[in-house]
């Protein structure tokens, strides 16, 4: 056999091989492969305080003490693994969860702070997203000594707000009222430097969902002056309010199962709401306004 046949006939056999472990591990849930490695992989976003970051080679935040505490219930060791959002969730838990990245991309076990609209959960036919746990509101934090008097949006204009570039937040506030406070916006590549520069006095407010914004003014000492993040009404086709849940593959309903039962007893027992804290942030339950 000519060498070049030979490297193909072998290449056929190890794609054979490949695929039949494959198949077979498509057979085995999910609950059963983490319980073989002892270990549960989370999947989390990068740079993403106060949900998910490193800080001194250690990940820190409201996800990772969560992930920490599920896998814990289960009596597994948690690992995490980051990752830079792609274009849309659906980017996210094709090359996170169920299929990998095109090149040599490998899936974790667990992805936490998945947006749970009902629509979109009804959708998913790879994964599925349940144990609703927190809902999200975008919010305004003001300093009132640089305001008269605050009461919507309008009263922003002639002040400096601060948001991240290209988020629902700038996009809203560009538009709103057909852009009539669109010059008091600042726009930062992130919403950590945006906050900083509100916490440092440089804008006179901040606005960012809730929980991201609430737990930036606690990590950048804002002074207790600062008016806690209010919920923002929004109008129009704007949806200023959404819940999180957790996802794993669609053939894992064990895992499913096990994970929606252990959120359960952290959100009865207050231990969720415990973690939320320990980052400076309220904790909103499911549903909640």
């Amino acid at each position: 056999m000519k060498p070049y046949k030979a490297m193909v006939a072998g290449l056929a056999l190890l794609a054979s091989t490949i695929s039949a472990t494959a198949s077979a591990d498509d057979d085995v849930d999910g609950l059963d492969r983490v319980r073989q490695k002892g270990a549960i992989e989370f999947i989390v976003y990068r740079d993403f305080p106060p949900y998910s970051d490193e800080r001194g080679g250690q990940f820190t935040g409201v996800d990772v003490d969560m992930g920490t505490a599920l896998a814990a219930a289960l009596n597994l060791k948690a690992t995490f693994r980051t990752f830079i959002p792609g274009d849309d969730l659906d980017d996210d838990l094709r090359n996170q969860l169920w299929r990998g990245t095109v090149v040599g991309g490998t899936v974790g076990d667990v992805m936490l702070h998945v947006g749970a609209d009902p629509q979109y959960v009804a959708r998913q036919d790879k994964v599925s997203i349940f144990g609703v746990y927190y809902r999200e509101a975008l919010a305004v934090s003001f300093d009132p000594k640089r305001f008269a008097s605050y009461s919507t949006l309008d009263d922003l204009d002639g002040h400096k707000v601060g948001t991240e570039l290209g988020t629902l937040a700038d996009q809203y506030l560009t538009n709103f009222h057909g852009g009539a406070i669109a010059k008091a916006v600042r726009r930062y590549p992130t919403l950590a430097e945006a906050v900083k520069a509100y916490c440092d006095g440089t804008l006179d407010s901040a606005i960012a969902p809730k929980g991201e914004l609430q737990g930036l003014m606690h990590d950048n000492g804002c002074p207790a002056r600062y008016a806690a993040p209010q919920p923002l009404v929004l109008q129009g086709i704007y949806h200023g309010a959404w819940e999180l849940g957790i996802a794993v593959k669609k053939d894992s309903p064990k895992l499913r199962d096990a994970l929606a039962n252990a959120m359960a007893k952290l959100i009865e027992s207050g231990e969720l709401k415990a973690i939320y804290a320990r980052h400076g942030m309220d904790y909103t339950a499911p549903g909640l306004r």
